[in-house]
């Protein structure tokens, strides 16, 4: 079957209006891509945020009459909010297929792997993690859980007790775990977080050693290493709790931050922590620090 793709570019708060619009219309699929570019976490307390201007993408019917979707559309929204239009015909694929050969695994410092459930890890990797895409964040991907990662793989982390705050898809709990943490505690305030941490934590043999736990309960355990890849204002919110779930001279990793965002977070937890030179990658950066001695 051929498709018409149908692409609009338009301020967020019209979006809701096209999706309407186009189902209307009968669209088969609508997805949502940036055009600007900042960035955007959902936040499991509100409804799901989209880019200040964003491409809403639908497949419709060839039949469809686009004289009148068009005018319907300036009508719904007005002329002067369409950013950006396109229309082209896409002839039917294995849709499938072409999205699976478009995710490959992904080799971490030479020493961890994480490869989706349809390819297998190379021979040569001694850590592999089998995790598939999915709605909790973390596929290794993002430059802020590279960074994390990294971090992980640089480090020994052997015996270590080790909270992973903000898990998501529970991909560094699995990580630290892998590479030899004695336990892991993963936090997330996202149900559909924790019961994909725990469906990958099982499907890659690490549960024995993982603790899942709602971030809406304060966190007993007491860890050397906390790692929290989240965003500014939580990690800011959270600074004192994280000073509290860390043994003496525990260390804490901290990433989710943009390079201008770092001055203000280093500014909050150099009062609990000594802490290092950054890390960049890209436009993220990567904070980590040691506890200071208790005071008397």
């Amino acid at each position: 079957m051929t498709w018409l793709r149908l692409s609009i570019s338009s301020h967020r708060e019209y979006l809701d209006e096209l999706k309407d619009l186009l189902e209307k219309f009968e669209s088969s699929s609508i997805s949502y891509t940036p055009y600007s570019r900042e960035a955007v976490f959902d936040d499991p307390s509100e409804q799901a945020r989209l880019w200040e201007i964003t491409t809403l993408t639908a497949l419709l019917d060839p039949a469809v009459d686009l004289d009148i979707l068009l005018a319907c559309i300036r009508n719904c929204i007005g002329t002067q909010n369409i950013i950006e239009h396109q229309i082209d015909v896409l002839k039917d694929e294995d849709w499938e297929a072409t999205y699976k050969s478009s995710i490959n695994p992904i080799i971490i410092n030479d020493t961890l792997c994480i490869y989706p459930s349809w390819t297998s890890a190379p021979a040569n990797v001694a850590y592999a993690i089998e995790l598939d895409p999915g709605l909790a964040f973390g596929t290794g991907t993002h430059e802020t859980t590279s960074l994390c990662l990294e971090w992980l793989t640089d480090n020994n982390i052997t015996g270590k007790r080790i909270i992973d705050y903000g898990c998501g898809s529970g991909i560094l709990g699995i990580a630290a775990a892998k590479l030899g943490a004695e336990t892991v505690v993963s936090v997330d305030i996202d149900t559909q977080a924790l019961s994909a941490t725990r469906k990958n934590a099982e499907i890659n043999g690490v549960m024995a050693r993982i603790s899942i736990l709602n971030g809406e309960k304060p966190c007993k355990d007491s860890a050397e290493i906390l790692i929290a890849n989240i965003l500014l204002e939580p990690l800011l919110f959270l600074s004192n709790s994280f000073n509290s779930y860390l043994s003496n001279k525990g260390v804490i990793v901290l990433s989710g931050l943009l390079a201008n965002q770092v001055e203000a977070c280093l500014d909050c937890y150099s009062e609990w922590f000594d802490m290092s030179m950054p890390t960049y990658k890209n436009e993220w950066a990567m904070l980590t620090g040691v506890k200071k001695d208790d005071l008397l």
